[in-house]
């Protein structure tokens, strides 16, 4: 019988080819489609799921506020709050905690490097999470000070092919050097951790030459981590930690511990100061979306198109039904042919998909893999999807058909049924309807996408080559000099217009800045709770950038003191002038300011800048003083235009030149800043971009499945545009008659995913600090592409037909 079903399947798909090959075709792209976003969608929600412990493992954040209101929501979090929370509540087993100080250099002999990725951590880091320790004991690896542990590469970029342990390394956080054994080895920090690094130093480390206290409740600069004994942790626990940390602080703090899964920070999570840029549950919950409508609208052609031949194979049906067949032999005939289409679909799109997952890790930067054979739980999913798209695709066409009376065949009243017309119309609108929403949102990503590329930022930061600072085993003021001595010459090279030391810059993250309360202008202390940020910059920092000095002036190097010897004073922008309690810039200027423990006098306020991307609001800004560019973590070099000539490329090289007589021996780590800055929209733009080509291979499906609709309508009145035109009608009229019905249902269609497009569009605006109008033309671009292509789709198949000849027409069976 099964071999019977599959021979007729056969032949039936060997009579229909360009139905076959359209519905085979839209099932391989619709589940191509569908499997790519699924492994982008899982390897998102993989993230931190490979530690053991996972689901009992909690990261403690800070929200602070201000006169009741949320002021920032801090990802970093107390050390003392570990300890506290371990002594204190019997469910938390352990606590983990590390911290990031920028970056070291590490030398093994005549071997060294500048490591971004190091954390100070304490022995739990090792015991709380799994990352596949290879050498050394995780107990006592990071419980002493002058310990560090690293990663199969660091192991082997330092020590070759030797054997790291009770190897020294000697870290050089800045003039100091520090001798640190090699007490453990860890595999590589998989891709899917929300916190990566290549080196640990143990936290005592820290405490000994930094004089950093367990017991600290005032500077919330570590990355804090409970793991319980299985217990979860509720909000009433959170309640019960608040009591605590309130009472161990015995201060009037407005602030708030706040508890976050650890398998939710990766999708849930946008705190300043977060170890890396987090991913987005929305972005992932539409793209799901979308992969599910294209599959969806795939199947949907499908079931068009066979309704539609349902009056072909009526006869089919009823010799079946005369010769004894019961509904049951006939359902499964029709099953048959559905999993067979959909089972060469899925065929040709494990092997399509093969080809198009090197481009799409290329496009995402990742290096996700698809094989169906070794994954037990993606297998599954295969196997389910074939399952579910064998009945969705098949069940409805199927009960149509086996559900023909033989005698309404032989009376030939089925040509007049109107059985599956509802249905096929209904779906057309469905699947244009999803089309338009998706070409409409893509209009929306790129447009808000451009509008925050192109806002002003309120700096300049065009035509800027920045060269990272190297670290050097020189003391202090000797790196004092020679930061000097690279920025004479720079000035030196006619290309270049001006040079800055800054402690950070634009577009670098929160994690570089500085924020702290207790700050507050005189006579106004309601500010003390409020946050700001600040960072250090030298004299030419305000005029390289163009800031616009509002009021009072910029730092001098002949008048003011460096923060490094007193702080004395300080450049406050508009949005901090305001929060300090100042009424106007003028009153502002002169005016004391309580920094902690100093006195401060504001000597300038300056214009409101995004120092990050335009997703955000302005912070409230502070510079500090930094007249010897100690803390110049960054020479940004700006270049004048009228001079530079000849290529990008000499420029740089001619910058490197310089650098290289000052750090003969140093890495040569440069940027554009404008480059650099835009890539806070790369995430963005990646995922307007696969939203976009997404959206187009659905109109694409959703053309295919018209096409062949056409072209069964067309087949079906071939004798009676014959008789039109034997009648006087001409193409036009035929084109008409065929276009119209086919026009009413997209129109419609775009009609309803209107108001459906315009709501989602505001709420997914609703997350950026400064949005786009929503024009008119945002909406009718996508409207006007998705009628136009549909109606030369009809017209293309109306013309063909409308132009032979009325004796061929009239002869056609």
């Amino acid at each position: 019988m099964l071999r019977n079903h599959l021979l007729v399947a056969l032949r039936n798909i060997k009579k229909r080819k360009s139905f076959a090959i359209i519905n085979i075709f839209g099932l391989t792209i619709g589940m191509t489609v569908c499997f790519l976003i699924l492994t982008y969608a899982r390897f998102e929600m993989s993230y931190d799921r490979f530690h053991s412990q996972a689901e009992n493992i909690y990261r403690i954040t800070v929200d602070m506020y201000a006169e009741g209101t949320l002021q920032t929501s801090d990802a970093q979090c107390y050390p003392a709050v570990g300890p506290m929370a371990v002594a204190d509540f019997p469910e938390v087993e352990d606590f983990a905690m590390a911290r990031h100080i920028g970056r070291f250099l590490f030398k093994n002999e005549d071997k060294g490097f500048n490591e971004d990725r190091v954390y100070f951590a304490n022995p739990g880091w090792l015991t709380v999470f799994d990352w596949g320790m290879t050498q050394g004991d995780k107990v006592t690896a990071l419980n002493e000070v002058a310990k560090i542990v690293i990663t199969e590469s660091v192991a082997k970029k330092y020590f070759g092919d030797e054997d790291p342990m009770g190897k020294i390394l000697t870290a050089v956080p800045g003039g100091a050097e520090i001798p640190m054994q090699v007490t453990g080895v860890i595999k590589d920090v998989p891709e899917n951790a929300h916190l990566k690094f290549d080196i640990l130093i143990s936290y005592q480390t820290g405490v000994q030459y930094l004089e950093w206290d367990y017991n600290n409740w005032n500077g919330n600069n570590e990355f804090m981590y409970l793991k319980t004994k299985g217990a979860k942790l509720d909000n009433a626990f959170a309640e019960r930690l608040n009591q605590s940390f309130l009472a161990k602080t015995e201060e009037d703090r407005a602030e708030k511990l706040i508890i976050q899964p650890l398998t939710d920070i990766h999708l849930k999570s946008d705190k300043t100061f977060e170890a890396d840029v987090n991913g987005n549950q929305a972005t992932v919950n539409i793209l799901l979306v979308v992969a599910l409508f294209v599959l969806v609208i795939a199947w949907v052609n499908y079931i068009n198109l066979s309704t539609a031949k349902a009056l072909e194979r009526g006869k089919e049906v009823g010799v079946r039904k005369v010769l004894g067949s019961n509904r049951g032999a006939l359902l499964s005939q029709f099953l048959t042919e559905s999993f067979l289409i959909n089972f060469l679909s899925l065929v040709l799109t494990l092997t399509l998909i093969q080809g198009v997952l090197p481009f799409f890790n290329q496009f995402s930067g990742l290096g996700l893999s698809f094989n169906v054979f070794s994954d037990l739980a993606l297998f599954g999913f295969v196997m389910a999807l074939l399952f579910i798209g064998t009945l969705a695709s098949g069940v409805y066409p199927a009960l149509v058909l086996s559900n023909y009376k033989p005698l309404e065949v032989l009376k030939g009243s089925l040509a007049s049924s109107k059985k599956g017309i509802v249905l096929r119309k209904g779906l057309v609108v469905f699947q244009f309807m999803i089309t338009m929403v998706l070409l409409a949102g893509t209009m929306v990503i790129y447009s808000q996408v451009q509008e925050m590329r192109n806002q002003k930022l309120g700096v300049n930061i065009d035509q800027t080559v920045v060269v990272r600072s190297p670290l050097v085993a020189d003391s202090g003021e000797a790196q004092l000099l020679k930061r000097q001595a690279f920025k004479t010459e720079l000035k030196r090279l006619p290309q270049v217009s001006n040079v800055a030391y800054s402690e950070t810059l634009f577009g670098q993250g929160t994690v570089e800045m500085n924020t702290g309360t207790g700050i507050y202008g005189q006579g106004h202390e309601e500010a003390k709770n409020s946050v700001f940020f600040f960072y250090r910059v030298d004299a030419e920092f305000v005029p390289t950038f163009g800031f616009q000095v509002l009021e009072g002036r910029t730092f001098d190097n002949e008048r003011d003191i460096s923060a490094s010897d007193d702080l004395t004073a300080i450049m406050i922008n508009e949005t901090a002038r305001r929060m300090l309690g100042f009424n106007s810039n003028e009153e502002a200027i002169g005016a004391k300011v309580y920094f902690w423990s100093n006195e401060v006098q504001v000597l300038g306020v300056f214009n409101d800048y995004n120092h990050h991307s335009l997703k955000t609001s302005v912070d409230p800004t502070i510079f500090w003083f930094d007249k010897e560019g100690d803390n110049g973590n960054y020479a940004s070099v700006k270049l004048n235009v009228e001079n530079t000539g000849g290529s990008y490329k000499e420029m740089v090289a001619k910058i490197e030149s310089a650098y290289r007589t000052v750090y003969p021996n140093s890495d040569f780590d440069y940027f554009f800043l404008d480059e650099k800055f835009n890539e806070q929209y790369k995430a963005d733009q990646q995922f307007g971009t696969v939203f976009g080509v997404f959206a187009s291979i659905t109109v694409f499906v959703s053309i295919l499945g018209l096409f062949g609709l056409v072209l069964y309508e067309v087949q079906q009145k071939i004798k009676e545009i014959g008789i039109r035109k034997v009648l006087g009608a001409n193409v036009s009229s035929i084109i008409k008659m065929l276009s119209t019905n086919f026009m009413k249902l997209i129109l419609l269609s775009v009609i309803i995913a209107l108001p459906i497009t315009y709501f989602g569009a505001e709420k997914w605006l609703q997350t950026f600090s400064y949005q786009i109008d929503l024009a008119w033309y945002i909406f009718a671009i996508p409207a006007v592409l998705i009628l136009g292509v549909a109606f030369l789709t009809v017209v293309f198949q109306s013309i063909k037909v409308a132009r032979r000849n009325p004796i061929e027409a009239l002869r056609y069976e």
